[in-house]
């Protein structure tokens, strides 16, 4: 694979997320009509597309940052540089499956949603939790990257500036307390807790675009005849 390769490689998994990063019908016309209409059926079908749009999300990011590595190695090699760079491209790879394996496995939506109807809606708790976790975590791991990738572009040439991700914080929310308020509030608050699940990938979603687009421009001004 030579660098222009690998570049398209990155573009490809970077329009990926017309598909994957998806945002749903808007949680009113959901919460208050489908609900009603379907007696019940729609807030299943929901469940279920939330799970499965975290999977979606998770294994885009996956494939991206390998792909962005493998361009950074590329234009490393095809400039002479992969020796100095070497060593610090094998770290990111490993801390991007490091990630990936131990602080985003895959949630697995069929399953979960199988489990659920199972245990009573026990699982569907766990599902939960591990859903709102996952939209945290990953801006964690994605600012992570970015700040390790703007060591190693740096050193090679292909950027002057580091490449900045800023995590939404509002998204950081304590699955426990939630619950609790929920119960407390006889399920007036689980009704809040709903609106922000429905709605919080769609204030994520902007940052990792603009983050992604940077570096695809970066490295397709780096692309040998872009100069």
């Amino acid at each position: 694979m030579d660098q222009l390769q690998a570049v398209q490689q990155v573009d490809r998994y970077v329009h990926e997320r017309r598909t994957t990063d998806q945002t749903f019908v808007s949680w009113g016309l959901y919460f208050f009509l489908l609900s009603w209409v379907t007696l019940g059926i729609y807030p299943i079908v929901i469940f279920y597309r939330r799970l499965n749009r975290a999977d979606l999300f998770r294994d885009r990011r996956l494939h991206y940052q390998n792909a962005v590595i493998d361009a950074s190695a590329q234009y490393a090699e095809q400039h002479g540089q992969y020796g100095a760079a070497h060593d610090d491209l094998d770290d990111l790879r490993r801390f991007v499956k490091e990630r990936f394996e131990d602080e985003h496995k895959p949630i697995k939506a069929g399953l979960s949603l199988f489990l659920s109807f199972v245990t009573i809606g026990i699982y569907g708790c766990i599902a939960t939790y591990r859903l709102m976790r996952f939209w945290w975590q990953i801006q964690l791991t994605e600012q992570d990257f970015d700040d390790k990738l703007s060591v190693v572009w740096t050193k090679l040439g292909v950027v002057r500036y580091p490449i900045t991700f800023a995590p939404v914080p509002a998204l950081e929310r304590s699955f426990g307390l939630h619950f609790l308020l929920s119960i407390v509030t006889l399920g007036i608050y689980g009704i809040i807790w709903d609106y922000r699940l429905h709605t919080d990938p769609e204030k994520v979603y902007p940052e990792f675009h603009s983050t992604e687009d940077v570096i695809l421009n970066s490295l397709r001004n780096a692309a040998p005849g872009s100069r």
